[in-house]
């Protein structure tokens, strides 16, 4: 499996007026010629593109993008802006999830035209595969986001996320109107997490969303691995992805194949099986809870299983969007 680094201009499509680039981790199959489909990766909140590679000092098998590209695939794990090793935006203010999305959605339609013109990294060929997102957490949430609007994919896999979500920092949230519900989330985020009020980004104590990520499956030094690939985050967004309701405008118009996640033991959904009525306008919805598993699903001891899910579901799908419609 190779590995290469990659970096993404996204300056125009973001339109803040300033220099904007993103960074991502692209890791190959052994033949990329032969491979099945390009994974587009996305991190939660107060993760980058590591969520998707976690190296554990003594252990294996915690890269997801490893392990996919064993299985044929071409995964490219990118960070957000304001995340990771991507620029952060200083003329926007607050950066919120809409900012996020147009950035991201960037990316996607820059990789598709890379691949297609063979230009992506030296010597792969000129490849016309279908392009899946996959989102863990805010991830998830951003990728809802993309399809809705800029349609960039053929299939989507939304780990850790849904229309259902529950606030996970259990403020008091019911007002009908979104923006209230907003509000409401930032206040509550800045005060557990003692952010300041004019803070662009912060780092979350990771101690405080512990029960939440890891199931007591999970071996102490993989946490601490964990622990130690924390990135920052930026507020608003962190806050706007916590509130009830917020993706709820952009799943229902979501057309493509869609493949949920859950974890079993514990996840930020109160009903994953109410997730599936959130994607009406997509005629193929999956559901998979992740057994044993709370919220980071690729830390599990199950996460194998909901990997080769994911690994099987895809050509399955994009198969079957790319055939030909019989006559009648």
């Amino acid at each position: 499996m190779a590995q290469h680094t990659l970096t993404f201009d996204v300056s125009a499509e973001v339109g803040t007026g300033e220099a904007l680039t993103q960074a991502a981790w692209l890791f190959l199959p052994e033949d990329p010629s032969a491979a099945t489909a390009v994974l587009l990766c996305l991190a939660g909140g107060t993760y980058d593109k590591r969520y998707w590679h976690l190296e554990v000092p003594g252990r294996r098998g915690y890269s997801f993008a490893e392990h996919l590209a064993g299985q044929g695939y071409i995964v490219v794990a990118l960070d957000h802006l304001g995340v990771g090793g991507s620029s952060d935006p200083e003329r926007s203010g607050d950066v919120g999830l809409p900012l996020l999305a147009a950035g991201d959605a960037a990316v996607a339609v820059q990789l598709r035209a890379r691949m297609r013109a063979g230009a992506l990294v030296p010597g792969l060929p000129s490849l016309d595969l279908p392009l899946v997102g996959v989102g863990h957490s805010m991830g998830a949430c951003l990728t809802t986001m993309m399809q809705a609007q800029e349609r960039p994919y053929d299939a989507v896999v939304l780990l850790g996320y849904g229309v259902q979500i529950s606030n996970v920092h259990e403020a008091a949230i019911d007002a009908e109107d979104l923006h209230a519900r907003i509000t409401q989330s930032l206040a509550a985020f800045r005060e557990r997490t003692g952010t300041a009020p004019d803070a662009v980004s912060t780092i979350v104590p990771r101690q405080r969303l512990r029960q939440l990520f890891h199931a007591p499956d999970v071996p102490d030094d993989v946490i601490a691995a964990d622990d130690a690939a924390e990135s920052r985050v930026p507020v608003l967004a962190a806050s706007e992805v916590t509130t009830p309701g917020y993706v709820q405008r952009y799943a229902a118009v979501v057309d493509v194949p869609v493949f949920v996640a859950l974890g079993a033991v514990l996840d930020v959904s109160p009903d994953p099986y109410a997730e599936l009525a959130g994607y009406r306008a997509s005629q193929d919805v999956t559901l998979h809870l992740v057994a044993g598993s709370a919220h980071c699903h690729n830390f599990a001891g199950n996460r194998v299983v909901l990997w080769d899910h994911i690994a099987a579901w895809v050509p399955r799908v994009t198969a079957r969007a790319a055939a030909p419609v019989a006559a009648n």
